[in-house]
């Protein structure tokens, strides 16, 4: 994607002083694209972003005691409509299970099969050089600067 030529359809002027918009417009920008690759090399393993993020977080945060599809979909940013559907396409896959929690049955945690971690293990390889390959259009001092700012960013949720 030429970002110049898109930041013209978005009608931004590159260089006019108007910084604010070319940093949020090009962090979409950046996202877009990148979810693309990503989104390309998910399609063989019939998997999207989201079911990749939800996947790895489950597997790695919510580990053997698993994780409520509640606090899922907060930490994803996903209404509970859609994490509800997400995570039965998963279970229909065989990746993921939901069992009610024991000290609360309208709580549901879920956990990652055996399939499931079998198959981000395998995915995981090729998913990380496919991130790796995307931030390495910057030099590593840049990647630093970088993910210091959107830190910076992140961190003044105020604004």
């Amino acid at each position: 994607m030429e970002t110049l030529q898109e930041y013209k359809k978005m009608g931004i002027k590159v260089g006019a002083g108007k910084y604010h918009e070319e940093i949020v417009y090009g962090i979409g920008l950046v996202y877009i694209s990148m979810v693309n690759v990503i989104d390309a090399y998910l399609k063989q393993y019939d998997l999207t972003p989201t079911d990749m993020n939800i996947l790895m977080l489950v597997k790695h945060q919510g580990e053997s005691q698993g994780i409520s599809q509640v606090d899922l979909g907060h930490r994803l940013m996903v209404t509970a409509h859609n994490m509800t559907r997400a995570i039965q396409r998963l279970e229909k896959k065989g990746l993921l299970k939901r069992v009610s929690y024991n000290k609360d049955a309208r709580v549901n945690l879920v956990t990652v099969t055996t399939k499931g971690s079998r198959q981000l293990d395998v995915i995981w390889p090729g998913y990380e050089r496919k991130l790796h390959d995307l931030a390495g259009k910057l030099s590593v001092d840049d990647q630093k600067d970088l993910a210091g700012l959107l830190q910076k960013l992140l961190n003044n949720k105020g604004a």
